[in-house]
């Protein structure tokens, strides 16, 4: 069947017009698609931002809690030191220790202290140690709970960088905190010490209850006698180390001469002197003994004769020869504190007194016994 030319070409347009309309919608679509598509990228894309921006906030909020000293400029441009030794620092809430011990110094001063603080009866690993010039008090701080509050097995240790001076170590009870005000510690140079033997010259016999002292300028700074075995031992303080006028002297309870030689201890704080006291071998009996000082000892018999010698009291002369006023005899004089010179020479009679070696003690001297476990003299 044939459709008339008319109806063909409604029918053109109708499906001309349907197909357009068809394409207008497609169009539409996908426009709207592509419209929609942007929209939700663009929505994510902020969001993204927002979480992004919220993110760092976040950090740099907590870096700013956390560190802001890091920024913040200081409120002190150095560091503050309070001075104590060691450099601790505890809070009051805790509390903390106090050690003060006076120090004095009755002679000499030495130039630098060390100081060692021990506990619980450790002497080997101190807590602290401290260098510090000599000052009149040693102050430290510790932590509270370090030392022993039970018994007083904590020590300080005190040595004076000065050979010359002692070193102490001081016991103390501690405490759980606080403050511990010792006892005031005398700081002293080691003592000087002088030892040694005492013995008769003519058989080396020892002599028992013999006096010996250190002297200056005839001044007695310390005496003692000689024990059971004939020795002696002096002690005098450091202080006189450098001493030049010293002087040890025995016999003073003897009838021999003194025996007198000057000490030099600036060397060592030990000395050892042997002490040979009365007439050697070289004389021979009989002895007399001058009764007096000042005693001359002259060439010749004559009047006026020259004196060669003033002999001392106790000095002892081996005598030869005997006239009705003087003895003629010998001495013996001692060259540069090393060997014995034998002398003759003339004294008066009246000047000498005879030597008896059962008794050579003086009148009136007060003999030593000894103590319990000695045997008397």
């Amino acid at each position: 069947m044939r459709l008339a030319p008319q109806n063909l070409e409604q029918r053109v347009k109708l499906t001309t017009c349907i197909f357009e309309k068809s394409l207008s919608k497609f169009i539409l679509i996908d426009q709207l698609t592509k419209t929609f598509s942007l929209y939700k990228f663009q929505h994510m894309q902020k969001q993204l931002i927002l979480r992004t921006f919220f993110l760092g906030a976040s950090i740099l909020c907590s870096w700013f809690l956390s560190g802001c000293a890091a920024i913040k400029a200081p409120e002190y441009p150095e560091i503050i030191y309070n001075h104590r030794q060691p450099l601790i620092s505890v809070t009051y809430e805790y509390g903390e220790i106090k050690i003060q011990l006076p120090l004095d110094y009755p002679r000499d001063k030495p130039g630098t202290i060390s100081f060692q603080v021990f506990s619980r009866g450790d002497t080997i690993r101190p807590m602290i140690s401290i260098l510090q010039p000599a000052t009149d008090n040693f102050i430290a701080y510790l932590p509270q709970g370090v030392l022993d509050v039970d018994q007083a097995s904590n020590y300080i240790k005190i040595t004076p960088l000065d050979p010359n001076f002692r070193i102490y170590m001081i016991p103390f009870k501690g405490i759980t905190y606080g403050a511990i005000i010792l006892p005031p510690l005398k700081i002293k140079p080691w003592p000087l010490v002088v030892n040694g033997n005492v013995f008769l010259n003519r058989n080396d016999s020892t002599l028992v209850g013999i006096d010996v002292s250190i002297r200056k300028y005839g001044q007695l700074i310390k005496e003692t006698k000689t024990d059971k075995n004939g020795k002696y031992k002096l002690t005098i303080p450091g202080d006189y180390k450098e001493d030049e006028n010293l002087q040890l002297v025995a016999g003073h309870n003897l009838v021999f001469k003194l025996f007198k030689e000057k000490l030099d201890l600036s060397r060592s704080r030990v000395l050892t002197k042997e002490i040979g006291i009365g007439p050697s071998k070289a004389l021979k009996k009989p002895l007399y003994l001058a009764n007096k000082s000042n005693v001359h000892f002259r060439e010749n018999p004559d009047i006026g004769s020259r004196t060669l010698f003033l002999l001392e009291e106790g000095e002892t002369i081996s005598v030869k020869r005997v006239t009705p006023g003087e003895y003629y005899g010998t001495i013996e004089v001692e060259l540069d504190g090393k060997k014995n010179v034998l002398f003759d020479g003339w004294v008066y009679r009246s000047d000498l007194k005879l030597l008896q070696f059962n008794n050579i003690f003086t009148r009136g001297a007060k003999v030593y016994k000894g103590t319990k476990d000695e045997d008397p003299l």
